[in-house]
C-alpha cells in the first residue's frame, strides 16, 4: 500500500513537472510567435515605406523624363543655322559686289592716269603757246579725275566696313550655335542618365514584388513540385511551375533552361546506362 502511495506520488510529481515545462515551452512559444509577429510588421512595413519611396522615385523620373523635351533648342538652333546660311549667302553677294565695284573703280582710276599722262604727252608735244591755253584745261580735268578716286575711296571704305560688320555677325552666330550644340549634348546626357536610373528603379521594384510573393508561396506544394521533378526528370514542364512559386526573373529561368539543355546534350557514361534510372534527375548525382 506504502510502496503504491510512493508511485502515486513520483507519477504525480513527474506529471507536475511536465505540465510546468509544457507550460515554460508555451509562453516561451508564445512569445516567440509575439517577436516573430512584431518582427515580420515591421519588416513588412519597412518593405511598403521603401517600395513607395522608390516608386514615388521612379515615377518622379518617369515625369521629368516626359515632361523633358529639347524641341525648343532643337527649332531654335533650326534657325539659327538657317539665319546663318541667310547671312552667309547675303555676305558671299556682298562680297561679290564689293569685288566688281573695287574691279570697276580700279578700271576707272587706270582710265584716268592714263588719260593724265597722254595728256602731259600732248602739252609737252605742243607749242609753249598751245600748251599754255591749254594748262587750265588740264587741271580741271586733274582736278575732275582727284574728285572722282576720292569718291571711290570713300565708297570702298564704307563697303569695307560693311563687309566687317557681316563678318562679325557670322562669327557671332557661328559661336551661338556651338554653345547650342554643346547644350544639346548636354541635355542628352542627362536624358540617358535618368533612363539608365529609370531602368535601375524598374529593375528593383521588380525584385521587391518578386520577393514579396515569395511570402505567400506554399511550401508544401512547392516541395512536392521539386519532388516531382527530381524524381521523373520532367524539367521542362517543373521548371516553369518552380520558376512561377519562386518567382525567377526572365534571366534566371532562361539560365535554368540553358544549363538543363547544355546537360541534356552530354551522353550520359556508362555507369548511368546500367542503372536503369535515366530518366530521373538523382541520375545526374553521385553520392560517396
Amino acid at each position: 500500500m506504502e510502496r503504491r502511495l510512493i508511485l502515486q506520488r513520483v507519477r504525480d510529481a513527474a506529471l507536475y513537472n511536465a505540465m510546468q515545462q509544457i507550460k515554460s515551452l508555451e509562453s516561451k512559444l508564445e512569445s516567440t510567435n509575439a517577436h516573430y509577429r512584431s518582427a515580420k510588421e515591421a519588416w513588412e512595413a519597412n518593405l511598403n515605406s521603401l517600395e513607395e519611396t522608390w516608386r514615388v522615385r521612379c515615377d518622379t523620373l518617369r515625369a521629368q523624363n516626359e515632361s523633358y523635351s529639347g524641341d525648343d533648342i532643337k527649332k531654335e538652333l533650326e534657325e539659327l543655322k538657317l539665319r546663318y546660311k541667310k547671312l552667309k549667302e547675303e555676305h558671299s553677294s556682298f562680297r561679290d559686289l564689293a569685288d566688281r565695284m573695287i574691279e570697276e573703280k580700279d578700271n576707272e582710276i587706270s582710265r584716268l592716269v592714263d588719260d593724265n599722262k597722254n595728256l602731259h604727252q600732248s602739252l609737252e608735244s605742243r607749242p609753249r603757246a598751245d600748251r599754255n591755253d591749254n594748262y587750265n584745261t588740264g587741271m580741271n580735268k586733274q582736278d575732275a579725275a582727284s574728285i572722282s578716286t576720292a569718291a571711290a575711296e570713300q565708297q570702298i571704305l564704307i563697303l569695307a566696313r560693311q563687309q566687317a560688320q557681316r563678318e562679325e555677325e557670322l562669327a557671332q552666330s557661328q559661336r551661338h550655335i556651338l554653345a547650342l550644340q554643346e547644350e544639346i549634348e548636354e541635355l542628352e546626357r542627362e536624358n540617358c542618365l535618368h533612363s539608365q536610373q529609370e531602368s535601375m528603379l524598374k529593375a528593383e521594384l521588380r525584385n521587391m514584388e518578386r520577393s514579396q510573393k515569395r511570402e505567400g508561396v506554399d511550401m508544401t506544394y512547392l516541395k512536392n513540385v521539386i519532388l516531382k521533378l527530381l524524381e521523373t526528370g520532367e524539367v521542362e514542364a517543373l521548371l516553369p511551375v518552380v520558376a512561377m512559386l519562386l518567382q525567377f526573373s526572365p534571366d534566371e529561368l532562361q539560365k535554368c533552361q540553358q544549363a538543363y539543355r547544355t546537360s541534356a546534350d552530354v551522353p550520359p557514361s556508362p555507369a548511368s546506362d546500367t542503372s536503369g534510372s535515366g530518366v530521373s534527375l538523382f541520375s545526374r548525382f553521385s553520392f560517396s
